[in-house]
């Protein structure tokens, strides 16, 4: 025998069918909310996954180019009629004395490639752009390291062009 709705305290399946027909808001329930978070948040790691996707073949792109170019090669495959930089000059051989051989720096009297003091009689190169001081054979070993992408021949201490 059902028992009328007034009899069970009046409000149990009114405020239900209350709930369920609120359709004021954006979202009308739980269930709407659920549902559209979902589209939102598979939306936006769809996104993502694509920008990274993106991102990497970017990436690789240019990395291929880059690899073009070290090795004397154009864009297309074609070689570059323009060949690598000769090696900078180096600069003007010195002998070292303690009293007339002026070099720039806090640590003017010891190279700052082999950390060794300079001593009366030894060959020293001064680079003209700055004017630190170094073993000739430090420095023209360091000078001579191939040219790449990451150590361009420059001053081991300021890192000023030769």
């Amino acid at each position: 025998m059902a028992t009328p709705e007034h009899a069970r305290g009046g409000r149990g399946n009114a405020t239900a069918t209350a709930i369920a027909t609120n359709r004021w808001g954006p979202y009308s329930g739980a269930g709407d909310f659920a549902g559209n978070m979902a589209i939102i948040l598979a939306s936006l790691l769809a996104a993502l996954a694509l920008a990274l996707a993106l991102h990497a073949g970017v990436r690789c792109l240019l990395r291929r180019r880059r690899q073009r170019q070290r090795q004397g090669q154009g864009v297309d495959g074609v070689e570059d009629p323009e060949k690598p930089a000769p090696p900078p000059p180096l600069p003007p051989l010195l002998v070292y004395s303690a009293s007339g051989t002026r070099l720039a720096g806090a640590a003017a009297h010891e190279c700052a490639i082999c950390l060794a003091e300079f001593a009366d009689g030894d060959a020293v190169r001064a680079m003209p752009a700055c004017g630190h001081g170094f073993h000739a054979r430090c420095i023209e070993r360091w000078l001579a390291v191939p040219a790449s992408a990451a150590r361009r021949p420059s001053c081991p201490t300021c890192r000023a062009p030769p």
